[in-house]
C-alpha cells in the first residue's frame, strides 16, 4: 500500500463525514421550518379575563332583565329546559318582586330572580316566597356567586320537596379575550337531583320522573 493509497482513504472518510454533517444540518433545518409552519414554539394565546358584572349591568333591573329576556333560550339550554320565553316582568309577591316571569314550551311557568352579587339570606327568602306564592314549576336564582350554605339549602329543597317546584341556582360570569366585548357564561350551581341525567334520557323509557321532566 502506497502513501497515496493511505491519503486517498483518509480523504474519502473526511468527505463522508462532511456529507453526513451536511445531511444532519439539512434535517434540523427542515424540522425547524416545519415547526415554524405549524406554529411550534411560537404560539401566542390571549388571556381570558373576567369582567365585573356591575361594570356592564348597573343594577338588577331593566339593564340585566332586558338583556336576559332576549337570551332566555341560552339559559334554557344550560338548564335542559324545553325553551323559555318571557311572560311578564316585575311581578309583586308580597313585599318582593319577581324580575321575570317566563314560560317553557310546555306551558310551565318559571320565576326568575336576579341578584348581581353573591347570594344572601334575603334573596334566599325571596326564592322560597316565590315558590310558595306563585303557581310556578321552577324558581331560577341568577347570581354572581352561590355560597356553599345557600347551595346546600337549595339542594335540600330539591331533595325533600314535593317535586311540584324545582329550584335552580345559576352563576353568571362575563368573560372576554383582549379588547373583545364580554361574553356571558351561565354556570348551573344547583339543580334538582339527577336533573341533567334525566333531561338527556327524556326520550328513553318512561318513568314518573322522566314524565315530569317531559312536561316541564
Amino acid at each position: 500500500m502506497t502513501q497515496s493509497d493511505v491519503s486517498g482513504a483518509g480523504d474519502g472518510s473526511t468527505t463522508r463525514s462532511a456529507i453526513s454533517h451536511a445531511g444532519n444540518r439539512r434535517a434540523e433545518t427542515d424540522i425547524e421550518r416545519s415547526a415554524r409552519s405549524f406554529g411550534g414554539g411560537s404560539v401566542q394565546l390571549a388571556d381570558l379575563e373576567e369582567v365585573d358584572v356591575r361594570t356592564v349591568f348597573q343594577n338588577d333591573g331593566d339593564g340585566f332583565s332586558g338583556w336576559l329576556s332576549g337570551n332566555l333560550d341560552r339559559l334554557a339550554k344550560e338548564l335542559g329546559i324545553s325553551g323559555l320565553r318571557e311572560v311578564s316582568r316585575d311581578i309583586a309577591v308580597g313585599s318582593f318582586t319577581v324580575d321575570i316571569l317566563a314560560q317553557t314550551d310546555k306551558g310551565r311557568r318559571v320565576a326568575i330572580t336576579n341578584q348581581l352579587e353573591s347570594t344572601d339570606h334575603i334573596h334566599l327568602g325571596q326564592v322560597v316566597t316565590f315558590a310558595a306564592g306563585l303557581e310556578v314549576s321552577a324558581v331560577i336564582w341568577i347570581t354572581t356567586k352561590v355560597s356553599e350554605e345557600h347551595r346546600a339549602v337549595l339542594d335540600w329543597l330539591n331533595q325533600h320537596g314535593d317535586d311540584d317546584v324545582r329550584f335552580f341556582a345559576v352563576e353568571l360570569k362575563l368573560l372576554r379575550i383582549g379588547s373583545s366585548l364580554p361574553a356571558a357564561v351561565f354556570n348551573v350551581a344547583s339543580k334538582p337531583n339527577d336533573w341533567q341525567k334525566v333531561a338527556r334520557q327524556r326520550q328513553r323509557v318512561s318513568s314518573p320522573l322522566t314524565s315530569r321532566v317531559r312536561e316541564f
